[in-house]
């Protein structure tokens, strides 16, 4: 075990260059994530048809028809199709990452979206496609120049500048924490209930498991909704970056 309690260490590996590259569950829960992506979205995409067959075909499309409507045609526009595979791979990422926590084996599976490190890897991923893209579209220098607003006086630039530059990277930051305070808290609110309902005397005990019950039902709510967000946040600044340059 590590200092979290809720982190095994299943396949201890030597340190490469200070890091531990140790396989843990929260690693094994990263490649099941991955892995039910691509179990969910690569038959339904290959079977799309214009009739949807089945509950199972007629869920998937669903999920993906109102991903793709409200986050890539209404949020990036008809040219923003193209980065729907990338959007959609986000948001089934996520919600499967965060599915995965209610399974009721707390040693081993948890929301592995609560550990930072996984939002935080995903923000960089956006952020550092959005900078590519920026760059790409306007030029270095355009992406300089973005940073002071049309309209705004050259010699106002030394207070603007520095608030758009903070503002800017923030992003990432706030797509991550979002995700991360979201999760954990509602994992750990699950625990609190089953903890209190274990140290509770037997007359007491429906109290607080009705309560896990009630978290655990609002936790797959909250699953659906966190990765609609973020995917959302991710589909603003990809728009945000094919946008040309408003000077």
């Amino acid at each position: 075990m590590t200092g979290d309690i809720e982190t095994t260490v299943l396949l201890p590996l030597p340190r490469i260059a200070g890091v531990d590259v140790s396989i843990t569950n929260e690693v094994v829960l990263v490649w099941l994530a991955g892995g039910l992506t691509l179990a969910i979205l690569l038959p339904v995409c290959r079977r799309r048809g214009l009739v949807a067959q089945g509950f199972y075909q007629n869920l998937m499309e669903g999920l993906i028809e109102f991903v793709e409507k409200e986050v890539v045609v209404e949020g990036i526009g008809e040219k923003g199709r193209v980065w729907a595979p990338f959007l959609l791979g986000i948001f089934f990422f996520i919600l499967s990452a965060n599915l995965l926590g209610l399974l009721p084996l707390p040693g081993l599976f948890k929301a592995v979206t609560s550990n930072i490190n996984v939002p935080a890897a995903l923000a960089l991923v956006v952020f550092g496609l959005t900078l590519w893209l920026t760059i790409r579209r306007r030029g270095f220098l355009g992406f300089l120049r973005g940073f002071l607003p049309a309209g705004v006086p050259w010699w106002m630039g030394f207070l603007v500048v520095p608030i758009e530059v903070v503002s800017w990277l923030a992003r990432p930051l706030s797509l991550a924490v979002r995700l991360f305070a979201n999760m954990m808290a509602g994992h750990a609110l699950v625990f609190v209930f089953i903890g209190m309902a274990a140290g509770s005397a037997w007359l007491l005990k429906p109290v607080p498991l009705a309560g896990a019950i009630v978290m655990n039902v609002f936790e797959v709510f909250v699953a659906f909704v966190q990765a609609f967000i973020f995917t959302l946040l991710a589909g603003i600044y990809i728009k945000e970056a094919l946008e040309e340059e408003s000077h």
